[in-house]
C-alpha cells in the first residue's frame, strides 16, 4: 500500500480501472492527481472522488496536452498509466487508421507521458504501465492489442534500465469480471466465454478490480520489484 500523503498521478484515472485505482489511493490517504480527456470532465471526476484530488486534461493522442499537464507541479512519488483504446481488427480486415491510434496511445503516448513527468519524479519514485494478457494469449481480433501490449512489456524493461533508480513495472490483467465493459456484457445474461474461462482457470475465478488494485499497489510499493510484467490471470496460461 502506498504511504499516506504520497503523491500518485493516474493517467487514465477518470474512468474504469484507472478511476478505481485513484479512489483506492485517495481512501488510503494519498495525494491524488487524475488525468483524462477534457479539463472540465477531469475536474468533475476529481471532485467526485474526494477533497484534495486534482484533475487535469491529458489526451495521449495529443502531444500538446501532455507536456503542459505533467512538466510542472509537485513531486510525483508514483505514476500509473492505465489509458487504453479498445480495438478489434484482424490481419485480413486491417483498420490502419485505428491501429495507428492505438500505437499512438499505448506506445508513443506512454513514453511521451513518462518523459514529460521526469522532472517531477524522484529517485525513489515508481511507475506502473498497463499491458494485458492478450500479449501472450491472442484471440481473433486482437492483432493490434496483442502487438501493442507486448510492446508495453518491452517498454517497461527498457525504462527500468534507462530511468534507474526509478522503478518501472507493468501489469497485465486478464478478463476483469467487474470492470465496466464486462458488467455491461454480463447484465444481458450468462456469457459462455466467461463461464468457460472461469472453469478453465486453475483458481476457478477470474480477476476482479480489487485484484488489479492490489497488484498495482504492490508494484508501486515494493522496492525490490523492478522491470517485471505482473500477470493477473489466475494461472490460465498454465493450462
Amino acid at each position: 500500500m502506498p504511504a499516506p500523503k504520497s503523491h500518485i498521478v493516474v493517467i487514465g484515472g477518470t474512468s474504469a480501472l484507472g478511476l478505481d485505482i485513484a479512489k483506492a489511493a485517495h481512501a488510503a490517504g494519498c495525494q491524488v492527481t487524475i488525468a483524462g480527456r477534457g479539463a472540465e470532465r477531469a475536474a468533475g471526476v476529481a471532485t467526485s472522488i474526494g477533497a484534495g484530488v486534482t484533475g487535469v486534461h491529458i489526451d495521449l493522442e495529443d502531444s500538446a496536452s501532455i507536456g503542459p499537464a505533467l512538466r510542472e507541479g509537485p513531486p510525483i512519488d508514483h505514476l500509473v498509466i492505465t489509458a487504453i483504446m479498445r480495438l478489434a481488427t484482424t490481419v485480413k480486415d486491417f483498420n490502419v487508421k485505428e491501429a495507428e491510434r492505438l500505437v499512438r496511445v499505448k506506445l508513443v503516448g506512454y513514453v511521451e507521458a513518462v518523459s514529460a513527468a521526469l522532472p517531477r519524479l524522484k529517485p525513489t519514485s515508481s511507475i506502473v504501465l498497463f499491458a494485458g494478457v492478450s500479449k501472450s494469449n491472442p484471440y481473433p481480433g486482437s492483432t493490434m492489442i496483442s502487438t501493442v501490449n507486448g510492446g508495453v512489456v518491452g517498454m517497461t524493461k527498457t525504462m527500468a534500465v534507462e530511468l534507474a533508480p526509478i522503478r518501472v513495472n507493468c501489469i497485465s490483467p486478464g478478463l476483469v469480471l467487474d470492470s465496466p465493459i464486462w458488467k455491461t456484457i454480463l447484465a444481458k445474461g450468462p456469457n459462455p466465454v466467461v463461464d468457460a474461462m472461469a472453469a478453465k482457470t486453475p483458481t476457478k475465478r477470474l480477476a476482479m478490480t480489487e485484484d488489479v488494485i492490489a497488484g498495482v499497489f504492490a508494484l508501486l510499493d515494493n522496492k525490490a520489484i523492478n522491470g517485471i510484467d505482473l500477470e493477473l490471470d489466475g494461472g490460465i496460461q498454465l493450462v
